[in-house]
């Protein structure tokens, strides 16, 4: 192969490469639904930014706000600050199903309701680290829109140091769970 095919090729592989890896890039809001352990389901929303990048995978920043007023101590609000590194399968220029895992920092806010204040000291309520792993599709609308639906379990620690948890540990007061994210993403 002469030097010309070769940097043709090295082009057409480069364009291909990028395409998807923009294709992949974009901001985003979504609605989203927390069945944490000990807290009760939470409700709330949040935004993403994503930066393609090559081979399907990209790197995304996220943050969003849940509320869960069904525990009976306290109202309890979750921000979780949360990066993931994932990979998209590009089965069709509509239907794009991905994996990914990250981490996240969670920053915890209970408000007491007043029969329960002598509980306070029993419950941690400090910011706290965890990690995550999630599953999800997204579906191309036009060519800069898309809609996508996810299925994340998160496991939240105590403190902000992360920490290997197996099967055999017990979290008292615990934000571990599924949550169920969905929303619309444009690329650019």
């Amino acid at each position: 192969m002469n030097k010309a095919k070769a940097w043709t090729l090295a082009a057409l592989v480069a364009a291909a490469a990028a395409f998807p890896a923009a294709a992949r890039a974009g901001i985003g809001a979504f609605g989203t639904w927390w069945d944490s352990k000990d807290y009760g389901d939470m409700y709330g929303g949040g935004g993403k930014l994503a930066l393609g990048l090559p081979l399907g995978f990209w790197i995304e920043a996220r943050g969003s706000y849940l509320e869960s007023h069904g525990f009976k101590a306290a109202d309890v609000s979750l921000v979780p600050i949360e990066a993931l590194l994932a990979w998209q399968l590009e089965v069709s220029q509509v239907i794009r199903p991905y994996i990914g895992a990250g981490a996240g920092y969670y920053l915890k806010d209970f408000e007491w309701k007043s029969r329960w204040k002598e509980w306070k000291d029993e419950f941690k309520d400090k910011d706290c680290a965890g990690y995550f792993a999630l599953a999800g599709v997204c579906i191309g609308i036009g060519d800069v829109f898309s809609i996508f639906c996810e299925a994340k379990y998160t496991l939240v620690g105590e403190d902000d140091k992360f920490h290997w948890r197996g099967s055999d540990i017990k979290e008292k007061y615990s934000f571990d769970g599924l949550s169920v994210n969905a929303g619309v993403k444009i690329g650019f």
